[in-house]
């Protein structure tokens, strides 16, 4: 357990240690403060909905349908291709690891830089919120947490996908090229053939959406959470799977 906890620190340095990792935190901050101000000072011009208690759900759509996927391709593509590429995931394998600890910490660093993505959003939306003047109550509140985590779980869903298609790869910027491709297929393809969406996870980054429905029902919330953690832990095995036998 000591090992397993100190890969995983180091692989949380290392990300932090990416410029690149730390200009999209940045931006990531600063993206809903724009945004607000932007919407605060075109208000009066063009009759537009100031920063409103449904600021928060508005930003995390955005976040989940583009911003938060292409750091899911990015982190991914340094912790597993271009790790490959620069030979640093051979150093990691002579440590006394085990490929599982190694693949596992690596999975957990992504989901980590995830949940901060969403956590530094859901903060600064709310300070937003505040400073408009639009602060939502006790319920409103908890219905954004709840739309915040199912949030979490459709990207863990989508990262795990990824995770899976990266270790075909071993270099990041084809990596990159492939899964952008990939993910704009997926998000087309239910408009040519609906019964795909169903089926495919990238169909459910705006999944928050039906945790904030009323007309929709508690199975059809259930049967959903059950592929997508099903989906989650698919793609995860598969994925170590070809890690496990990958020579580096």
């Amino acid at each position: 357990m000591h090992r397993w906890r100190a890969a995983y620190f180091n692989e949380l340095h290392l990300l932090l240690y990416r410029k690149k990792v730390v200009m999209f935190a940045i931006f990531s901050a600063i993206l809903p403060v724009l945004l607000a101000i932007s919407l605060g000072a075109l208000q009066p011009i063009l009759g537009l909905m100031a920063v409103s208690q449904s600021f928060p759900i508005m930003m995390l759509t955005i976040y989940t349908s583009i911003w938060i996927p292409l750091i899911i391709l990015t982190i991914t593509g340094d912790l597993f291709p271009g790790e490959v590429a620069s030979r640093t995931l051979k150093l990691a394998l002579l440590r006394p690891n085990s490929r599982f600890q190694v693949f596992g910490t690596k999975v957990a660093a992504l989901a980590t830089g995830i949940a901060g993505i969403l956590l530094l959003l859901g903060i600064i939306t709310f300070i937003c919120n505040l400073f408009a003047g639009t602060a939502a109550n006790v319920i409103e509140s908890f219905h954004m947490v709840k739309a915040y985590v199912a949030a979490f779980v459709s990207m863990i869903a989508l990262s795990a996908l990824f995770v899976f298609v990266s270790q075909f790869f071993k270099s990041a910027s084809s990596f990159m090229v492939f899964s952008l491709v990939l993910y704009a297929a997926a998000k087309v393809a239910p408009f040519l053939l609906s019964s795909i969406a169903a089926f495919s996870p990238a169909s459910y980054t705006d999944w928050h959406m039906l945790w904030l429905s009323q007309t929709v029902s508690a199975g059809k919330l259930m049967t959903t959470s059950l592929f997508l953690i099903s989906s989650c832990m698919l793609f995860l095995a598969l994925g170590y799977y070809k890690f496990d036998r990958k020579e580096v």
